[in-house]
């Protein structure tokens, strides 16, 4: 198979898994007894492990130059964690055995992401295009989710994901190879250097309060619209306006992103979260703004992500972008999603105390847009700054 197609089904499978697991984790949960603190405890926990687990992955990509090998070595692992779900032993060995493919399933989009900009020699237009097709992956299993889960109740995924997962597997076989840089002593200085930057700190402290604000809908959406009394097809459905609004706007997030400012694409994005989280807290009720709101995840999610994969690629230069991507995945994706996934479930009270969760995450998300705002106008001024 020739890059980019391996490229394209590497996303499909990668997003795919996670349509499985993202959104019927909470439902799944749910049906082996667990309470809703008991589930965010679980999330957290599991979340927690994505923040050490990119930088030891980063690590060896850079001693070792290799990495593919290093997603095809977190895939076999993470496969093998995910069979703990399959077994109904108890919450700890659940929790054991989650945190382990969590821990695994880390090597992977760093890495997937590095090897692709570098193979388009960081064409964000390109880049955009291909990675429409983890958004395709992920719309298609959430769809078939919301049917299995009709059909056989919440113990469809374990199956389920682990068929996706070895088709990831065999994928990742058929990728470009694409050295990385390794880093030198000197190099490292220099990353140390940086993290001490005022933007790059601004801008990671607005990325970590926008994914503390979706924990909730990441979290407990399937169950909060479950208990407003919609079905599993529905809240399929539901997902699927997110994800197509998704997939459209990775589509044309290159050509957005080109000579526009960061503050302002950043603070667009940012805001439209606000008024996202407000519309789950007051009017999820009514299937219409539902729906409109699951629109909104264009630009929360799609642009604001291809914004923030070029900001990376801008500040960090080409040698530390690696450790770059794994800073961003492991603070952002690892802290805050730890954070906000323990605190959502402690305000959650099963389900009593969903609309004040999604009012703070309101909140939680204007702080990031006010964050997002004040950072330099354009990539000409934020790479000067290094």
């Amino acid at each position: 198979m020739s890059a980019r197609p391996a490229l394209v089904l590497a996303y499909f499978t990668y997003f795919g898994v996670l349509g499985i697991f993202v959104p019927y984790l909470g439902l799944f949960l749910d049906g082996r007894g667990l309470s809703s603190a008991d589930i965010g405890l679980l999330l957290a926990i599991v979340t927690a492990s994505r923040i050490i687990g990119p930088n030891i992955w980063a690590w060896v990509a850079d001693k070792t130059a290799r990495p593919q090998r290093v997603m095809q070595v977190g895939a076999v692992l993470a496969t093998l964690g995910w069979f703990s779900s399959f077994v109904d032993i108890g919450f700890w060995p659940l929790l054991a055995g989650f945190a382990l493919f969590s821990f695994f399933w880390t090597a992977i989009l760093p890495q997937l992401e590095l090897t692709t900009l570098n193979y388009l020699n960081d064409d964000t237009r390109a880049y955009s295009r291909i990675r429409t097709a983890g958004s395709v992956g992920y719309i298609v299993l959430v769809m078939l989710g919301g049917w299995l889960f009709e059909c056989y109740g919440s113990e469809f995924l374990p199956l389920s994901a682990l068929l996706f997962l070895l088709l990831l597997l065999i994928t990742l076989f058929m990728l470009p190879s694409v050295a990385s840089t390794t880093a030198t002593t000197e190099d490292t200085v220099r990353f140390s250097q940086l993290l001490k930057n005022s933007v790059l700190l601004r801008f990671m402290a607005a990325a970590l309060l926008l994914q503390v604000s979706f924990a909730p809908f990441y979290g407990f959406f399937t169950l909060y619209s479950r208990d407003l009394g919609y079905s599993g097809s529905q809240t399929g459905l539901f997902i699927a306006i997110a994800i197509a609004a998704e997939i459209v706007a990775f589509y044309f997030a290159g050509s957005l992103m080109r000579n526009r400012s960061y503050a302002k694409l950043l603070g667009i994005c940012y805001g439209v979260t606000v008024l996202r989280w407000w519309l789950l807290a007051e009017q999820a009720d009514n299937l219409w703004w539902l729906s409109f709101s699951m629109l909104l995840h264009a630009g929360s999610f799609a642009i604001a992500h291809s914004c923030a994969m070029q900001f990376i690629q801008q500040f960090f230069p080409k040698h530390l972008r690696s450790r770059g991507q794994a800073l961003y995945a492991g603070v952002i994706f690892g802290g805050g999603g730890a954070i906000g996934a323990y605190g959502a479930g402690i305000l959650w009270l099963d389900g009593a105390g969903a609309s004040l969760t999604f009012h703070l995450a309101a909140g939680l998300a204007l702080l990031a847009t006010l964050l997002a705002v004040s950072l330099p106008g354009s990539q000409h001024q934020t790479k000067a700054l290094q």
